[in-house]
């Protein structure tokens, strides 16, 4: 005579995920000074913005998730979003089984156990895609945000190093700018 028995299981895990997205960008600097002298006004405008210096000597700011970072030497930018969750999933499974027929109670244990880990992994799966969604969304985000200050780094920078340049070439006599406008006029006797 058969039997027929139900196996039900259930199995839980909690992972901590990780997701992040970043781009990488030039900025656009013209080479009015030599380079270490773009560079140390790119890098004197940066911290005068909450960019922080580091030992490879990159400027760095931190806006909670997303960090920034400036390479004053080359330009280029990196800007980078993290987001990071521990996550909980749970996962429930039933199988019925006859004790004369088909698989023993043993391997249709064990069947049960493999599908519920799969069950696991694919929700985590699920929350992962979720994860970096959110990391490229806050990215793009910031990106949008971001794209006005670093226009007015690099025109700031253009102004000073104009500046700069015009005094090696002589006597600057007059100079006006238009903040409106964004013109700058040098006057200089050689």
């Amino acid at each position: 005579m058969s039997r027929a028995y139900r196996i039900s299981m259930k199995d839980s895990d909690t992972r901590c995920l990780k997701a992040g997205d970043e781009i990488g960008t030039q900025l656009e600097l013209l080479d009015i000074l030599p380079p270490e002298g773009m560079g140390a006004l790119l890098r004197e405008e940066l911290a005068r913005r909450g960019f922080e210096e580091q030992p490879d000597g990159t400027m760095t700011r931190a806006d909670g998730s997303v960090t920034i970072t400036v390479d004053p030497c080359s330009g280029e930018i990196t800007v980078k979003a993290a987001a990071e969750e521990t996550i909980s999933q749970e996962a429930n499974r039933e199988a019925s089984g006859f004790n004369d027929v088909g698989p023993d109670e043993q391997s249709l244990r064990s069947r049960v156990k493999e599908q519920l880990k799969q069950d696991l992994d694919k929700k985590f799966e699920q929350e992962q895609s979720r994860l970096q969604n959110e990391a490229t969304e806050r990215l793009e985000k910031r990106l949008e945000e971001l794209q006005p200050e670093i226009s007015e780094i690099v025109n700031k920078v253009t102004r000073d190093a104009l500046k700069e340049k015009a005094k090696q070439l002589g006597t600057v006599k007059e100079m006006s700018e238009d903040a409106e406008t964004g013109s700058l006029t040098i006057t200089i006797e050689v």
